[in-house]
């Protein structure tokens, strides 16, 4: 991990990867001509062989599909007198043995191991296991459990920061919009428009990665009120964009070789765009030989491709370019579908694992989501697996989308740790052996209401999903439509490398507390920002190998602005001056020779920095306080102290165009020394004029404001080019009056410096 120490004062300022175009417009396109029947070579080169990913590796909980239930006496005795004997080594290693052998019910009758095993971890000090166990237990003891959410909480508080509440963001980017040239965010939600939406619930959106082709389910002939997962008029449709444009042509349904007197839905594309995989529901549950459904060729009569097995059953059908149709209809089989409801297919990137959505028994939860994994030489798929219980919840878990990304795994859940509403969408990442704790993709996406489903788009930059605003109540909901937005940061797969952070006082070393925004400076857009938490983390997950801008903003600091490269997980220390109320902020302050006013050259960057610091931040007002060293008349030390205060003032109220009264200049001649008047060298010091940063209590407008521009992070720094003799022969800076209609600015007169 590289980390970086930022010291900072308060006075610091559809995929085309294959030649695939969109198809033109045209009059009644055949169907056949759209979902991606032209193979994508490129686009299938580029998936990885996600097979032999969850082939590889000892799976985590390898057993919740192999039993319902796991009891081993000799274990349970063996774990009693480790615990007598005050073992904790041994009790956490026979502990974690027994948890790993669970069955889904173990993780209803014995879910308290799970808070022993984390209670365990946390006093061995192994902080990522207990999170682990702790997660586990919240989700399955469906969040009622406040102790383990308070353990949970407390052992995270440290270092979790939230997403900003979305009102503050958008307070954050007006206030943005009007003083800094930073892009806001483009519009964050968009509908797809009534070529796409009806005036009936539309959902299930699958977007081929290969062109841009929508697939959707949509219920146009049916009711306005819904259960996303009863069957009621459903048919699928599919639209495409007309070439180079956003605009969607109206949809159509599919043939009714797919779309028969059942219910369809929920469908996906092969990645050559061959095979369609889809849900049917409402045929009454058959045997081999009962007759044909309607899309069955004669051929398959008598078959298993015409059994239906529950109330929903997963099909797959392929593209015949001879006759513009799909053929060869056929059901999934008794491996993949149960006598219960088997629904929302998605394939991933290499064709070789099917997930999919199911209230079968023997889960989790209510629904659960399961894959099954295709035998490439025989084509038959396997017994379907439920995906774990770091997944699956006792709540609902559906609508799954696997990514090629980092092996990225979407899905909507009312039982994860972090809800915004209902149903959010969540993320998850398959690590080798065991899938990531599920991250809610924020606030951008998810709302108080209900989102199904996800679909990203080829480039990888706008997301397709489906929305209710309205709360569900026994899966009632009114009317969804889909949407898009351009994606995320947070919802991106390749969003997995850890951006760390720590704000605090570079006096006291005390945490401060404020917001962050990050910019993705390659692609112009914002990043959700979040809060720096009480003890001054912040965290974010960003793409490594790219180029962002550092935002730090909050009412006791002045914002911190800085540009950096992601090079793997990242760590930035932050120190930033605070300042409070009637209690000026000191700069550097600047030298005078013995006896003179004299404003030089070599001064005018440090100068030019102040006007630039007060017209990024108007919330504060400039005194400049002049002083002497000790020798000489004292009434003439506070003329001499005053003169320097006054030149240096007008040279700023001049060169900024402030009013008067944002720079005040004082004397205070030789009564206040920095050290002695004992030697030349001190008296040289005693010769100054100070800066200090007053906050304007007279100021109403926003506390938080970023500069403009990038200002030197410290005053030193602000110096002019070449060598300068500080006592020598150099250019005197002189103000040129303004006048009317023109901007001051500083001339150079040169002049022969006494050097006495």
């Amino acid at each position: 991990m590289k980390r970086y120490i930022l010291y900072v004062s308060i006075f610091l300022a559809g995929l085309y990867a294959a030649g695939v175009e969109p198809l033109m417009a045209q009059e009644d396109p055949p169907f056949g001509e759209m979902p991606g029947f032209v193979k994508n070579e490129a686009f299938i080169l580029e998936a990885p062989d996600t097979l032999i990913v969850f082939q590889n590796g000892k799976e985590l909980f390898p057993y919740v599909n192999e039993r319902p239930y796991y009891q081993d006496k000799r274990a349970l005795n063996a774990m009693a007198q480790a615990e007598k004997r005050g073992d904790t080594t041994e009790l956490d290693r026979l502990l974690v043995d027994y948890i790993n052998n669970f069955g889904p019910q173990n993780f209803r009758s014995d879910i308290a191991m799970l808070w022993k095993a984390a209670q365990l971890k946390q006093a061995m000090n192994d902080t990522v296991q207990a999170r682990f166990y702790y997660e586990l237990f919240i989700k399955h003891t469906l969040g009622r459990s406040q102790q383990g959410r308070l353990a949970y909480d407390s052992l995270i508080a440290p270092t979790r920061s939230d997403w900003l509440p979305l009102e503050k963001y958008y307070e954050l980017l007006e206030v943005r919009r009007r003083i800094d040239t930073l892009t806001p965010p483009k519009k964050v939600l968009t509908s797809m428009g009534p070529n796409v939406n009806s005036d009936k619930p539309d959902y299930a959106p699958f977007m081929h990665p290969g062109q841009d082709i929508l697939i959707f389910t949509s219920r146009r002939d049916g009711e306005d009120l819904i259960d996303p997962f009863a069957r009621k008029n459903e048919e699928l449709y599919y639209s495409y964009k007309l070439s180079g444009t956003d605009e969607w042509v109206p949809a159509e349904r599919l043939p009714p070789s797919i779309n028969s007197e059942f219910n369809e839905g929920s469908a996906c594309l092969s990645p050559d765009g061959k095979t369609l995989y889809f849900t049917r529901c409402g045929m009454i549950p058959t045997s081999p030989g009962e007759g044909r459904s309607r899309g069955m060729s004669r051929k398959q009569a008598g078959s298993d491709c015409e059994v239906n097995y529950g109330d929903c059953d997963i099909y797959q059908a392929t593209y015949n370019p001879e006759t513009d149709d799909w053929v060869d209809i056929c059901n999934l089989g008794p491996h993949v579908n149960s006598d219960t409801w088997d629904s929302q297919p998605n394939i991933s990137p290499d064709g070789n694992i099917l997930f999919f959505a199911s209230n079968r028994q023997g889960g989790f939860g209510g629904t659960d989501i399961y894959y099954t994994l295709r035998d490439t030489l025989t084509n038959e798929w396997s017994e379907a697996r439920n995906l774990g219980p770091i997944i699956n919840t006792p709540q609902q878990e559906v609508t799954p989308y696997f990514h090629r990304i980092n092996h990225t795994l979407y899905f909507s859940s009312t039982g994860q740790l972090y809800n915004y509403g209902g149903y959010d969408i969540f993320k998850s990442r398959w690590m080798g052996n065991t899938w990531e704790e599920p991250n809610n993709v924020g606030p951008l996406v998810n709302t108080v209401g209900n989102e199904y489903y996800f679909t990203i788009d080829g480039l990888g930059e706008t997301i397709f999903y489906a929305r209710s605003n309205n709360e569900v109540k026994n899966h009632i909901a009114q009317n969804f439509d889909l949407y898009s937005f351009p994606m995320p940061m947070e919802s991106q797969p390749a969003a997995v490398t850890v951006f760390r952070g720590r704000l605090r006082d570079s006096i006291t070393g005390f945490p401060l507390v404020g917001t962050v925004m990050i910019r993705d400076l390659e692609k112009g857009t914002e990043i959700m920002p979040k809060s720096i938490n009480e003890e001054g983390y912040f965290e974010f997950d960003l793409i490594n190998n790219r180029r962002y801008q550092l935002l730090v903003m909050g009412d006791d600091f002045l914002t911190i602005k800085k540009d950096f490269e992601m090079n793997g997980d990242t760590t930035f220390q932050i120190f930033a001056q605070s300042y409070e109320k009637g209690k000026p902020i000191v700069f550097e302050s600047l030298k005078f020779k013995s006896n003179s006013t004299r404003l030089k050259k070599s001064i005018q960057p440090k100068l030019d920095y102040m006007v630039k610091f007060l017209q990024a931040y108007p919330m504060f007002r400039l005194v400049v306080e002049g002083h002497t060293d000790a020798d000489g008349d004292e009434d003439y030390n506070l003329q001499l102290s005053q003169e320097r205060a006054d030149k240096i003032a007008e040279y700023i109220i001049h060169t900024g165009n402030f009013e008067q009264d944002r720079v005040v200049a004082i004397g205070y001649g030789e009564t206040r020394p920095v050290v002695p008047n004992d030697t030349e060298e001190n008296k040289s010091t005693n010769r100054r004029v100070e800066f200090k940063l007053v906050l304007n209590e007279g100021y109403d407008g926003p506390k938080i404001m970023p500069t403009q521009g990038e200002l030197p992070i410290n005053i030193d720094e602000a110096e002019p080019e070449g060598p300068t003799d500080e006592f020598g022969e150099e250019e005197d800076l002189i103000i040129e009056k303004k006048e009317a209609g023109q901007q001051p600015k500083a001339t150079e007169n040169k002049k022969k410096v006494n050097n006495k």
